[in-house]
């Protein structure tokens, strides 16, 4: 039970006391409502639900409430899908359980002019704004529109701003990729066709989705085909507000995962192909077999140094031609004794002289070891002493030297209290 003074109870003492002078308005209980969101009262005083139950302080217009008495509104959750509105002004419908009383309220859906399901919005024809979208080579490159309300979705694109998101993607670099950046998933979509004779051609919406209040968005588009031929691939998106994305795409049959700033990605192609691109280091470990096999050719390019190390034997077998070349001297070093056995013939050519006993031959270059942190099969940490990897891969949890600030999205900075910054260290 809440304690009398605690924010919980305020909130259905406000209930309590207007159900008390409410009655005019029982007789007309039993509809549904427009009701209009109110986030703190006139004092100040915050009127979200302290518990996190997505309780909402609304008022209804045509029922005569007003913005300074609101009324609090339980969730009405469909299963286990959770979206509360966060903006005083937003519009949601609401009804009365019981036509007999006022005292079970609840809200379930919210009003809105417009619907994106996609972070930053859908893409439209550019609007040249002096940040280079629209013009040069990118003239003809559709964009990401941020469209806020019903009349700017009847506009043409270049009438409407475009999104921030646009930035995002450039420095992903995905954003003239119709299939990974940008992307056509809208509830309008299929309402906006046109036929060969200009009539509004409207086909059912094949688009469902959500996206938060911060701009994160999850997207299931089954696709469609355009009158005009156009063709909108089938995909579910999963974005996050600062960029980060899984698309799978079921019509082009690929799975693309990429971060924000597009300096790491993988992709799974139609064809089986698994291409993985790493700014940083690409690491990988086995504690057991490390198996690679490919039936044609393995080829191994490094910009700089190939350094191999084993701890114990290390083989090198083909069934025809060895050959070994470089450009610059070659190092050939045993610690014990070298064994050298030729089947047929062994010929050694030299462009000066053959030394073979004297002076001391150059010895080889040996490969830096260093240690590493690990964790053993009983899950307990231990050092690795001697490795030659830079970056090795554990059980978790694994010490990574990378990402280790925790931090979070502008949206929830922008939201959060002075207090709270102040607390976390943030800006």
């Amino acid at each position: 039970m809440a304690r009398s003074g605690h924010p919980s109870t305020l909130l259905q003492n406000r209930n309590d006391k207007q159900a008390e002078i409410a009655s005019p308005i029982l007789a007309r209980l039993g509809n549904i409502y427009k009701a209009v969101v109110v986030t703190e009262t006139l004092a100040g005083e915050s009127l979200i639900d302290p518990t996190g139950q997505g309780r909402l302080a609304a008022y209804i217009p045509s029922l005569g409430m007003t913005p300074e008495e609101p009324r609090i509104f339980q969730h009405a959750k469909t299963g286990s899908m959770f979206h509360v509105p966060d903006k005083t002004g937003t519009e949601i419908l609401v009804f009365f359980a019981n036509v007999s009383s006022m005292e079970d309220s609840f809200w379930f859906a919210t009003v809105s002019d417009t619907v994106d399901v996609v972070t930053g919005g859908v893409k439209g024809d550019p609007r040249v704004d002096g940040s280079g979208i629209g013009e040069g080579a990118f003239a003809e490159t559709p964009v990401l529109k941020d469209i806020k309300d019903e009349n700017e979705a009847e506009l043409d694109g270049a009438e409407v701003k475009n999104s921030a998101f646009n930035r995002i993607l450039g420095a992903q670099g995905t954003f003239s990729d119709d299939l990974r950046g940008p992307t056509t998933s809208s509830p309008r979509r299929d309402a906006g066709y046109r036929n060969s004779e200009g009539k509004q051609s409207t086909q059912h919406s094949k688009i469902y989705g959500m996206q938060t209040s911060g701009g994160s968005s999850i997207s299931i588009d089954d696709g469609s085909i355009a009158d005009d031929g156009s063709i909108h691939p089938e995909q579910i998106k999963i974005t996050t507000s600062s960029g980060s994305a899984i698309t799978l795409d079921g019509g082009n049959d690929f799975i693309h995962i990429i971060n924000s700033s597009g300096s790491g990605w993988i992709e799974i192609g139609a064809s089986g192909e698994v291409n993985v691109y790493a700014k940083g280091s690409l690491n990988m470990r086995s504690q057991k077999d490390f198996n690679l096999r490919a039936d044609k050719n393995i080829n191994i390019e490094a910009g700089e140094n190939i350094n191999m190390r084993s701890v114990k034997t290390t083989k090198i077998n083909t069934n025809e031609e060895l050959h070994l070349r470089s450009k610059g001297n070659q190092f050939l070093q045993s610690e014990s004794t070298m064994n050298i056995n030729v089947g047929i013939n062994c010929i050694v050519t030299t462009g000066m002289t053959l030394e073979l006993n004297g002076p001391i031959a150059p010895t080889s270059e040996l490969i830096l070891l260093a240690s590493k942190p690990d964790i053993d099969e009983n899950l307990e940490s231990i050092i690795l002493k001697e490795t030659i990897v830079s970056e090795m891969p554990s059980h978790e949890p694994f010490t990574r030297p990378h990402a280790k600030i925790l931090t979070t999205s502008d949206f929830a900075v922008s939201q959060a209290s002075e207090e709270g910054l102040k607390n976390s260290g943030l800006k």
